[in-house]
């Protein structure tokens, strides 16, 4: 009995012909057991698995992102910088903004505009979780 466990774990890995699958259906299964399935389900399965083994091969493109506003962040056809004053409102105080990295990718994204809205100088933009105190 031990020499068959053995056999099994120092076997060379199963070579599976191109296009085979690693999973296996159901319908599969039935097949190799001998039971019954209907040849329009058996050719329709094949065809399924020979058109899906093309996909892996097909280049994956990267998405592209739609221009964006250099001033607001926000993309161009709804820019925001129309309603924006044209001048940085001046301010008496440094503004320091904490904000959470998940909320740099949101929709409204409203730390911008308003940076935007602000001095350079005056307005500062920390991204992050945690921060030490020297930060």
């Amino acid at each position: 009995m031990e020499s068959q466990k053995e056999a099994r774990t120092l076997q060379e890995p199963v070579e599976r012909p191109p296009g085979a699958s690693r999973s296996q259906t159901p319908k599969d299964k039935e097949r190799q057991e001998g039971g019954a399935v209907p040849a329009a389900a058996a050719l329709g399965a094949e065809a399924d698995d020979t058109s899906a083994d093309g996909l892996w091969e097909l280049p994956a493109e990267p998405a592209e992102r739609r221009p964006e506003c250099s001033r607001c962040s926000r993309p161009q056809k709804v820019c925001l910088c129309p309603f924006l004053p044209a001048h940085p409102l001046p301010i008496s105080t440094h503004l320091y903004i904490i904000q959470h990295p998940a909320e740099e990718n949101k929709v409204l994204r409203t730390v911008p505009l308003l940076a935007a809205c602000l001095p350079q100088d005056k307005c500062k933009v920390k991204i992050g979780r945690r921060f030490s105190e020297e930060r």
